[in-house]
């Protein structure tokens, strides 16, 4: 990819691998394979969702707003996980991975 590319939103249609930034964090978005991973930003704490999760839905994902999402769960005891994130700051695409 040559370019950056930034949106203010995504709505889970678009394809690709996204960063989403907020506050102390990020998460990368994978809408190509349809998976979720939280990045900890410094100083942040760990939280299981800190490794690629199976995305279910994308409820809300846009600059300005709290990020909101939900993934499958690997326990047979939970349905799916909610994500919910600080203020999202910026959205971009990202390069596929080697």
């Amino acid at each position: 990819m040559d370019q950056q590319e930034e949106v203010t939103e995504l709505t889970g249609t678009e394809g690709a691998r996204w960063r989403v930034w907020t506050q102390g964090s990020s998460h990368l978005i994978d809408l190509d394979a349809m998976t979720a991973q939280r990045v900890p930003g410094p100083g942040r704490p760990a939280t299981f969702n800190d490794r690629p999760r199976p995305l279910r839905s994308l409820e809300e994902c846009q600059v300005g707003a709290s990020g909101r999402w939900t993934m499958h769960s690997d326990d047979p005891t939970v349905e799916f996980f909610w994500h919910v994130t600080s203020t999202v700051r910026r959205i971009e695409r990202v390069a596929e991975p080697e």
